[in-house]
């Protein structure tokens, strides 16, 4: 059985001022009207951000019926979801949300309402500034632009994060947060997903497609009935990525596939590097790829708990094992709690799709070739650091190598020619080795092994002289993407495919 309680939106001075003027009644704090509710419908997506509670009350006007005492419910108005199991249990509270929509028709005797939780806030609100910290320091730097509390969060999110939110989504800028921790998770050998979620007002993260215990959906006890269907009238098993002239650069395929059900090809055309941005080509056309599309659902006996970002076991004709649940949506009418779920099933060991990579040339970009060319070359390491990273940055930047995706060290002495005597004299030497930079600089008495002394310019080597990137000096790099075959400025410097810092180049200072 559910209950839902209504406040009034703060007023305005004015409001406030004209109400007490007038004589007007109060506003309206924590009224129950659960008398008026005809339906009632609470649902999320695991591809939205807020949750949302939708409900229709009676309603009529003095003229149609005097006797009648109309509800008068506020846009911007705050509604609480409860729910409990007997008259005599202890209700829980399923939501608490805002006013964000109403609607009603002359011709009729109700009117329907649509509220949001408030990570409706975080999706519908823009930021731009810089998050550093742990993931939850940073969480809270995101929420606290918006004014929404922190809530609980799992002990384990201790992640660095360190990178620019340019023009995000408050609920964009989580997810590149809970990106990081994933990431990290990731590197140490666990596979994680992490959910932000609002419970009572305040922002909380759970873990993705974690068990709903004690909870079994069943044909004999609480299951409606299910459905499943299975395609491949969407299938891409193979991508070609060509570029502006036409060439094909990369192809990407679906071995097992093109194998069992005969090739279906589709052309990515690469994109050219903008400025200040990067393009991650080959994880755009992998994207492209599709796999035989299973879709499932089920309708049952409501279960509050069976909501979106959690998994069930389901024991059923068709259906059969963990189910990730995409969307839920649970109605409550007429005294009954029906529910509808649209799921996703978790195999024990997940499936790694057999993805064959071939690489045939570097692409070329018309839009590249009209960059100026008197700004693009190697300099002679005369400007100081911040003015060389720039200029540097400015000619190199975005452009793919002449080494292509192992071009790191030809990157970092081209672009660090425009502030290091060093860089400039082993870019003229036509150095593009990362063995043979590091015995160079060694031989020049700049090569470190404190890891922990980076200054902005320096050469940060990788692993046994396998990658080298420029410090940024705010915890990233500029550097030579082998996947993306372009150059970038990125983040975090520690995240770089496994491999762990082992050396400095000083050439901050030479």
């Amino acid at each position: 059985m559910i209950s839902i309680r209504y406040s009034d939106p703060p007023e305005t001075d004015a409001e406030a001022k004209a109400r007490k003027e007038n004589g007007g009644a109060e506003p309206k704090d924590n009224v129950d009207i659960s008398n008026y509710l005809i339906k009632t419908t609470w649902s999320g997506d695991n591809s939205q951000a807020a949750r949302k509670l939708e409900f229709s009350i009676a309603y009529n006007t003095p003229d149609k019926d005097k006797s009648f005492q109309a509800l008068d419910l506020k846009l911007g108005g705050y509604v609480y979801l409860f729910y409990r199991d007997t008259d005599t249990s202890d209700e829980a509270e399923l939501f608490e949300g805002r006013i964000f929509y109403r609607k009603r028709s002359s011709n009729g005797y109700t009117m329907e309402f649509t509220a949001f939780d408030d990570l409706i806030y975080l999706a519908k609100s823009q930021i731009r500034a810089v998050i550093k910290g742990k993931v939850p320091e940073a969480i809270s730097q995101v929420c606290s632009e918006i004014g929404i509390s922190v809530g609980t969060l799992p002990d384990n999110l201790t992640a660095e994060v360190n990178f620019l939110a340019d023009d995000k989504s408050g609920t964009e800028a989580l997810r590149m947060i809970l990106g990081f921790q994933e990431t990290a998770d990731k590197a140490a050998g666990s596979e994680t997903s992490y959910l932000p979620v609002c419970i009572s007002g305040k922002i909380n993260v759970v873990k993705k497609g974690e068990l709903i215990e004690g909870y079994t959906a069943t044909a004999d006890t609480n299951v409606i009935g299910t459905e499943h269907s299975e395609s491949i009238e969407g299938m891409v098993n193979r991508i070609k990525a060509v570029d502006d002239t036409g060439e094909v650069c990369q192809m990407f395929e679906d071995i097992d596939d093109t194998q069992h059900f005969g090739t279906i090809q589709k052309i990515y055309k690469m994109q050219a590097p903008k400025a200040g941005e990067t393009v991650d080509n080959a994880k755009a056309a992998r994207g492209k790829l599709v796999k035989q599309k299973d879709e499932s659902s089920l309708k049952g006996l409501g279960y509050v708990q069976c909501i979106s970002g959690y998994a069930i076991t389901v024991q059923e004709e068709q259906l059969q094992g963990k189910f990730y649940i995409l969307t839920d949506s649970h109605t409550f009418a007429n005294g009954q709690h029906d529910m509808s779920l649209t799921l996703q099933y978790m195999p024990e060991t997940p499936e790694t799709p057999n993805i064959k990579q071939t690489d045939y040339k570097a692409p070329v970009f018309n839009s590249s070739s009209g960059k100026m060319q008197g700004n693009r070359g190697i300099s002679n390491g005369s400007l100081n650091v911040d003015a060389g990273i720039s200029a540097g940055w400015e000619a190199w930047g975005n452009q793919t190598m002449e080494n292509g995706p192992e071009g790191c060290a030809e990157f970092a002495t081209k672009m660090g020619s425009y502030y290091s005597p060093f860089l400039a004299q082993e870019a003229n030497g036509k150095v593009v080795g990362c063995d043979q930079l590091v015995a160079d600089a060694d031989a020049a008495g700049l090569l470190s092994y404190d890891t922990r002394d980076l200054q902005k310019g320096d050469v940060i080597v990788y692993g046994d002289n396998n990658h080298v990137v420029i410090y940024d000096g705010q915890g990233g790099y500029y550097g030579n993407s082998t996947s993306r075959n372009v150059t970038v400025h990125d983040s975090p410097y520690t995240d770089m495919s496994g491999l762990s810092v082992t050396k400095v180049i000083k050439t901050s200072r030479g």
